[in-house]
């Protein structure tokens, strides 16, 4: 029936905590395999959800990783006197270079 929702809608609606679950997973991919394609998250076995939940981990990881590099390079260049229109590496290397 068309105006019937769907499996993950379902699933967001029976318990708010799921409210974010994502449509689909991905898997951590080792050297040299095929690229897997997302597979909807209704159709994923507990040992799928266990592999995608490794990858999501690692993903968070270099976010976090990306977001602590670049607010020491914005820490860095308000440290070298930049304000807001300012380009922040060239100034760090300057003052790197004053050191």
């Amino acid at each position: 029936m068309p105006d019937q929702p769907d499996a993950i809608t379902r699933l967001r609606k029976m318990h708010y905590v799921l409210e974010d679950l994502p449509e689909t997973i991905t898997f951590p991919q080792r050297p040299g395999d095929e690229p897997r394609a997302p597979l909807p998250v209704v159709n994923a076995t507990v040992d799928e959800i266990a592999f995608a939940i490794v990858e999501a981990e690692r993903e968070g990881a270099a976010a976090y990783r990306r977001a602590a590099m670049l607010q020491r390079l914005y820490t860095l260049a308000r440290e070298a006197g930049c304000i807001g229109a300012d380009c922040a590496a060239p100034a760090v290397l300057k003052q790197e270079g004053h050191s």
